[in-house]
């Protein structure tokens, strides 16, 4: 069955020709035209299986998750950080950031789902699934992603699918940037693509927080693609010290010690689950001081 609109809505109107438990892959024959498509969300052809990057609403689903207000819930203080500009009454401008305080719904994040697909022989896969209730949410996500990027796919049973099924390990690609000539022209071109897709009054904030990391002297950058895009790992190797930094305002940066590859390979739910990072600095009016006391404490630790 080719399953072609913009999304759907309920999956077990397109799994009728299943049985309860069967396994299927979410599949797209490709013609030529789809792999510029697909290198926009980051899916090559011979490439490990990639989460794709998030674009619209199910890629972005797929790979960030997305936050429930809980209106059920007493609501609750929030910071928010904004950059302003003003013009005094002598014409000199002024610019700047200031945090406003707001009673706000609390927030559940719905964890991402992260559904890594592959290009093997000229079709696209999702990972293998299961006609199952319990399964449905990830089957409407794989199928929404899918349609997102090509607008059309099919359902594959075990049958129909290659011998050597796509392989379910996922890559979460970096870029790797060590010292060197192009190392920060490289860096700050992946900031102002950042940036591109950010609102003006959000731009300043970010770049501040990324470039108050750079005049920490980091030994390398790493850059992240997928559903790691915006992230950039700056790296302190004496201090075996890693540091995460989103691209969102109003979140948090992570940091890490020990090995960061071993910290890169970790998926984005792994990361927000909170139980394996160093610290975790919110994005608030104490961060600049905290990141740079935690710095000059293990810089004093590793003299």
């Amino acid at each position: 069955m080719i399953i072609t609109q913009a999304k759907i809505c309920k999956p077990q109107c397109y799994l009728y020709t299943l049985y309860p438990g069967d396994k299927f892959y979410i599949a797209v024959p490709l013609k030529e035209e789809d792999y510029t498509r697909l290198r926009i969300y980051g899916i090559l052809p011979n490439s490990p299986a990639r989460i794709p990057m998030p674009r619209r609403n199910a890629t972005t689903m797929n790979a960030n998750g997305k936050w429930k207000a809980r209106k059920d819930l007493p609501k609750e203080q929030r910071s928010f950080e904004h950059d302003f500009h003003i013009v005094d009454w002598h014409g000199t401008d002024h610019y700047g950031t200031c945090w406003q305080t707001r009673w706000c719904y609390q927030r559940e994040l719905i964890p991402p789902t992260e559904l890594a697909f592959v290009i093997e022989d000229g079709i696209l896969y999702s990972p293998l699934l299961m006609n199952t209730d319990s399964n449905l949410d990830k089957i409407k996500i794989a199928i929404n992603v899918a349609l997102e990027m090509l607008g059309r796919c099919e359902i594959w049973t075990e049958e129909r699918a290659p011998a050597v099924p796509p392989v379910e390990q996922a890559e979460v690609p970096w870029e790797i940037l060590r010292p060197g000539t192009e190392i920060r022209d490289n860096w700050e071109r992946y900031i102002e693509k950042i940036l591109e897709r950010k609102p003006k009054s959000q731009q300043t904030i970010i770049r501040q927080r990324h470039e108050h990391l750079w005049r920490m002297s980091p030994d390398f950058c790493v850059l992240g693609s997928q559903n790691f895009w915006g992230y950039v790992v700056y790296g302190f190797t004496n201090l075996k010290l890693f540091i995460f930094e989103s691209n969102e305002v109003n979140n948090a940066t992570y940091m890490f010690r020990g090995d960061w590859e071993a910290a890169s390979k970790l998926t984005k739910t792994e990361i927000l689950s909170g139980h394996i990072q160093e610290a975790r600095i919110y994005h608030n009016n104490k961060w600049y001081a905290k990141v740079s006391k935690l710095i000059a404490r293990l810089s004093q630790e590793a003299a």
